[in-house]
C-alpha cells in the first residue's frame, strides 16, 4: 500500500471509529472533526484530478433524417401539453370537473397530425415514446409521429424497445419498386421494419407483397408467419388463393385458422365452395310445415377433410361438439348459397324464417360472423334488422356484439343513422358498443340523438357517471360544430347553486363537454396552422 492509500485508510479509519477515539491530529472535540473533514476533501479533490481518463465510448450513428415537415409552432405547444397532462392524476372523489381530459385527447391529436404528414420535434420523441410504452393503443400513431429518429431512439434505451417489435416503427421504408432495397431490408432488417415493409409493397402491388411473403415462408418463426399472412387481408383477391390454400397445411394451428378465415372471406375460393357444401348438407326448409321452417342436422363428426379445411375439433369449454362444427361450416360458406338453398328467399326472408329446435341463436352468430367476414352489407342489415325494433324481439340478432361487428360493414352514413335510430327509440344505456364503431366525428343526425338522450337522462332525475362511457365517448367522437347546442344545458339549476345535485353534476359534465370540443377544434386549427378567431 502506498503512503497516499495509507493516510486515505487513516482517514476513513478515523471517521468509522470517531475523532473522539482517533483523532487525526492533536486537536479535540469540534476541531479535530472539522480537520478530518477538509483533509478528506483535499484528497478527494487530489485522488479526483490524478485520475487517468478511460477510452471514449463509441458514439452512437447519428439519427436518420426525417424529411417530413415539423409542427406549426401552437401545434408543437399542444403536444407537449397533451403529452405531460397524459400522467395528471384521477380528480379526488370522482369528480372530474370542467376541465377537458388531456389523455384522452391524445389519441386523436395523434390521428390529425398524422393525417398531415407531420414529424415529432425532436424534444419531444422521449415524452412520446414514454407515452407509446404506457398506452399499447397509442403505439401504431406515436410511433408513426416519431418516425425514423423515434426507431433509432428506442434502440438505446431498453425500455423503449417495445418500438421494435410488431408493425408501425416508423422507420424509413424504400421505394416498393426498389427491388433490391426491399430485399436487403427483407433479409436483415428488424421485425417491425419487415412487417411495415411488407404492409407497403402489399399495398402498391399485392402480387409483389405475395412474392416476398412466399420466399422465405418456411424458415418464419410461427408468430411471425401469422402476423405476416394477417397482412394479406390489406388487398386480398382471388389470386391469394393459392398461397393460402398451401398454408392450411401450415404445421401452426393459429397460421392454418388464419388462413381458413383468409379463405371464406373470397367467396369463389375452392374452399368456400367445400364449406357451401358441407353447410348446405346441414341447414335447409322443411317446406312441408304449417309455416316454412329452417331445420339443422349439425354434422355428428369432424373427419380429417374438415380439419384440414381448418375446422377446430375440439370446442371451448362449455359448448357442445356439433354445434361447435356447425358454426365454423356456416360462418365460413358464402353467403351466396343460402338464397338458393330457401327458395330464392332475400337475406331479409331468410333470417325471418322460424328455426326448428332452437338452432336460431347458433345459425344467426354463424351468419353474422359470416356478414362480417365477407363485409356482406345485405346481410349485415337483415340481421340487424330494425333499429326500432327491441333488441330481444324479431328477426336477426340481439346481441349488442354482433351488431356493432354487424355495423362495421355498412357505409359511415348508413351506420350513423341506424345508431342514430336505435338511441332516439332505446335511449344510451345500450347504445355505447354501436356507438363506438361510427366514424368520428359523428355525422348528423347521431350527434342529435345523442344529445337528445343525454338532455332526456337529466330530465329523468340521474346522475351523469350512469353515462360516463356515453359521455367520454361524446368528448372524443361529437363533431365541434355541437357545441352551441350544449350551452343551454350547461347552465346549473337555480335551486342548486348552493349545493351539488344531479343538475349541478349534470352542468359539469356539458360544461367539460362543451370545453373539450372547443378543445379539440383548436387542435384542428393549430395542425393547420390556421391564426386565432379564422376558421
Amino acid at each position: 500500500m502506498t503512503a497516499t492509500e495509507a493516510a486515505w485508510e487513516a482517514l476513513v479509519s478515523a471517521a468509522l471509529l470517531g475523532t473522539d477515539r482517533r483523532p487525526p491530529s492533536a486537536a479535540r472535540g469540534a476541531e479535530a472533526a472539522g480537520e478530518l473533514l477538509d483533509e478528506a476533501a483535499r484528497r478527494t479533490l487530489r485522488r479526483r484530478a490524478g485520475l487517468r481518463p478511460g477510452p471514449a465510448a463509441v458514439p452512437p450513428e447519428p439519427a436518420p433524417e426525417d424529411p417530413r415537415p415539423e409542427l406549426p409552432r401552437a401545434a408543437r405547444r399542444r403536444l407537449d401539453a397533451l403529452l405531460a397532462g397524459r400522467a395528471a392524476p384521477a380528480p379526488a372523489g370522482g369528480r372530474r370537473g370542467t376541465a377537458p381530459d388531456l389523455a384522452e385527447l391524445l389519441p386523436q391529436w395523434l390521428s390529425m397530425a398524422g393525417e398531415r404528414g407531420y414529424k415529432a420535434p425532436a424534444a419531444a420523441l422521449p415524452a412520446l415514446l414514454d407515452a407509446a410504452r404506457a398506452r399499447t393503443d397509442l403505439r401504431p400513431r406515436a410511433l408513426a409521429l416519431a418516425g425514423p429518429r423515434g426507431l433509432w431512439l428506442a434502440r438505446l434505451n431498453p425500455d423503449w424497445r417495445f418500438a421494435l417489435r410488431g408493425g408501425g416503427a416508423g422507420g424509413t421504408l424504400p421505394d416498393p419498386g426498389d427491388a433490391r432495397a426491399v430485399r436487403e431490408l427483407w433479409e436483415e432488417g428488424l421485425f417491425a421494419e419487415r412487417v411495415a415493409l411488407l404492409g407497403a409493397v402489399r399495398a402498391d402491388d399485392p402480387a409483389a407483397g405475395r412474392a416476398l411473403l412466399a420466399s422465405g415462408w418456411s424458415g418464419e418463426r410461427a408468430e411471425d408467419r401469422l402476423m405476416f399472412l394477417d397482412s394479406l387481408r390489406a388487398g386480398l383477391s382471388a389470386a391469394d388463393e393459392e398461397f393460402l390454400e398451401a398454408a392450411l397445411a401450415d404445421r401452426s394451428r393459429n397460421v392454418r385458422a388464419t388462413a381458413a378465415e383468409l379463405l371464406s372471406a373470397l367467396p369463389g375460393s375452392a374452399f368456400a365452395g367445400r364449406m357451401a357444401g358441407r353447410a348446405v348438407t346441414c341447414v335447409g326448409l322443411d317446406r312441408t310445415a304449417a309455416v316454412p321452417t329452417v331445420v339443422v342436422e349439425a354434422p355428428h363428426e369432424c373427419d380429417e377433410e374438415m380439419r384440414r379445411d381448418g375446422v377446430t375439433a375440439v370446442p371451448p369449454s362449455g359448448r357442445g361438439e356439433r354445434s361447435w362444427w356447425l358454426g365454423q361450416l356456416v360462418e365460413a360458406a358464402p353467403l351466396s348459397c343460402w338464397p338458393a338453398r330457401f327458395g330464392g328467399r332475400s337475406p331479409e326472408e331468410v333470417v325471418a324464417l322460424p328455426v326448428a329446435d332452437d338452432w336460431q341463436p347458433e345459425l344467426h352468430a354463424a351468419w353474422c360472423r359470416a356478414a362480417v367476414r365477407q363485409r356482406d352489407a345485405a346481410w349485415s342489415r337483415a340481421l340487424l334488422g330494425a333499429p326500432s325494433v327491441p333488441p330481444a324481439t324479431g328477426p336477426g340478432t340481439s346481441s349488442l356484439a354482433e351488431r356493432a361487428q354487424l355495423l362495421s360493414t355498412l357505409g359511415p352514413e348508413e351506420r350513423a343513422r341506424w345508431v342514430a335510430d336505435f338511441v332516439a327509440a332505446h335511449g344510451l344505456s345500450e347504445a355505447f358498443q354501436l356507438l363506438g364503431v361510427c366514424t368520428v366525428p359523428w355525422a348528423e343526425p347521431l350527434g342529435e340523438a345523442v344529445i337528445d338522450a343525454l338532455d332526456t337522462a337529466r330530465d329523468a332525475g340521474g346522475y351523469p357517471w350512469s353515462f360516463s362511457g356515453v359521455m367520454g365517448l361524446a368528448e372524443r367522437c361529437l363533431s365541434p360544430a355541437a357545441a352551441p347546442r350544449l350551452a343551454s344545458a350547461s347552465a346549473v339549476p337555480g335551486a342548486e347553486e348552493a349545493g351539488p345535485g344531479a343538475g349541478t353534476y349534470w352542468s359539469e359534465a356539458f360544461q367539460r363537454l362543451t370545453a373539450t370540443l372547443d378543445l379539440r377544434a383548436r387542435m384542428r386549427a393549430e395542425l393547420d396552422d390556421v391564426p386565432d378567431g379564422t376558421t
